[in-house]
């Protein structure tokens, strides 16, 4: 299983390079520009040069920023202008993998249609690959189950550039109990059943703060939250999972990102699965 973490681009590419190498990245996730302003960036020549050098040979995933809200595309023209422009940046740097959010709407039926809306526009000139994450269940959020992103998939045109992100910890949040390998493959089955074969692109591997059906959206550090290790010694070790790579979201705490990868890496270890189980 490839992990790694999402990382800041904040100090330069090579600085984010550097970090992927210290804490032993097969995979990095970022965002292309300041996630909490709707302002619009462009890519110098030199940014678009050192990417391509220092990622040339690590997959890099980006996270659409946090105001674009594609469940509401039709109430504010920033929202779709946002999603657009960021799956520009993705395109300059070489990158064909963005997750989204689905962002949230009073009427989920009409946000639905909205996300579907949103995703159709983008791969009317594009052809990068949106993944659609889960949601908490928090609010009027949409995508807080496998059911509600099938409705959203349901409605997409170019269906073969669209995938699925699992958040284990909106998964939890949003009442998966996936401490069991019976849920996990219940969710396999809907998945397969719903949107098809190797439809999962991505996890966001993330322990929880917040207990089981929260729906309250809190991250926190592998197996010290309310999920534990179970979970993610199933993924690491499921036929099925353990292939599909994973992005960890923890809190950046002192030195826990270290930690976060250590304990991961030693899920992958039929021993340490043996003894712990």
């Amino acid at each position: 299983m490839k992990i790694g973490f999402h990382l800041s681009i904040s100090n330069g590419f090579i600085h984010t390079f550097n970090e992927s190498l210290r804490l032993n990245c097969d995979i990095i996730q970022i965002f292309v520009k300041n996630p909490r302003s709707w302002a619009e960036k462009e890519w110098k020549k030199e940014d678009i040069a050192s990417f391509q050098v220092f990622f040339k040979n690590i997959p890099v995933f980006v996270h659409l920023s946090y105001l674009p809200n594609l469940a509401r595309i039709d109430g504010d023209e920033r929202h779709f202008r946002c999603f657009l422009h960021e799956v520009k940046l993705c395109n300059v740097l070489g990158i064909n993998s963005l997750v989204v959010h689905c962002g949230s709407n009073q009427d989920i039926e009409k946000g639905i249609i909205q996300v579907a809306s949103a995703v159709n526009r983008v791969h009317e000139t594009n052809e990068i690959d949106i993944l659609l994450e889960n949601s908490s269940g928090h609010g009027n959020g949409i995508g807080k189950t496998i059911a509600e992103l099938g409705k959203i998939f349901n409605k997409i045109i170019h269906k073969k550039k669209v995938f699925l992100c699992l958040d284990t910890a909106h998964l939890f949040q949003a009442g998966y109990d996936i401490r069991k390998k019976s849920t996990w493959n219940r969710i396999l089955q809907e998945i397969k059943a719903l949107f098809g074969e190797d439809k999962i692109a991505l996890f966001h591997l993330n322990d929880s703060k917040t207990g089981l059906g929260s729906k309250a959206d809190r991250h926190w550090h592998i197996g010290k939250g309310e999920i534990g290790l179970q979970a993610f010694r199933i993924i690491s070790n499921h036929a099925c999972l353990s292939k599909i790579p994973g992005i960890m979201e923890t809190p950046k705490l002192k030195k826990m990102d270290e930690e976060n990868m250590r304990v991961m890496r030693s899920l992958f270890s039929p021993l340490v699965s043996r003894s712990s189980s």
